[in-house]
């Protein structure tokens, strides 16, 4: 199945996708927030080829949801009925701090850093999403619960 992974933002959305064999989990483009995301994405989403979404959710320390989290279930839902597309939502705490770490690792240029991290930290929320799958042992190509 061939996830589309968005690390939703109040200025930018990040994106990523998988590869069908739900193995790898690439960082995609940073958008702007701003104009018609939801008609950009749902174009996407068909030129793509992308089966399902997961959409980062979130969330402090203590687990509980920010303020930004209505707005990121909104562009879920409002995505998923444009696409007919199913979607999940996934904890993202601390996506942006593991692609910061990611991308430093990869030797990425401190200033080169910031137009990739929104991107990056989507792949991470994806990558998450797919072990996940695999250590549940759900089948490559199911959507289920997780």
């Amino acid at each position: 199945m061939r996830w589309l992974a968005l690390d939703h933002g109040t200025k930018r959305i990040g994106l990523a996708f998988s590869d069908e064999l739900e193995i790898l989990a690439s960082p995609f483009e940073v958008w702007a927030n701003e104009g018609p995301v939801l008609d950009r994405l749902a174009r996407l989403c068909k030129d793509e080829g992308a089966q399902a979404l997961v959409i980062g959710l979130p969330r402090h320390k203590d687990g509980a949801e920010s303020a930004t989290a209505p707005l990121a279930r909104a562009l879920a839902t409002d995505l998923s009925s444009r696409t007919n597309l199913p979607f999940l939502m996934w904890d993202e705490h601390l996506s942006s701090a593991e692609a910061e770490r990611l991308l430093a690792q990869r030797g990425v240029k401190p200033d080169k850093r910031k137009a990739l991290l929104d991107a990056a930290a989507a792949a991470v929320i994806l990558a998450d999403l797919l072990e996940t799958r695999r250590a549940k042992g759900l089948a490559v190509g199911s959507f289920g619960p997780v």
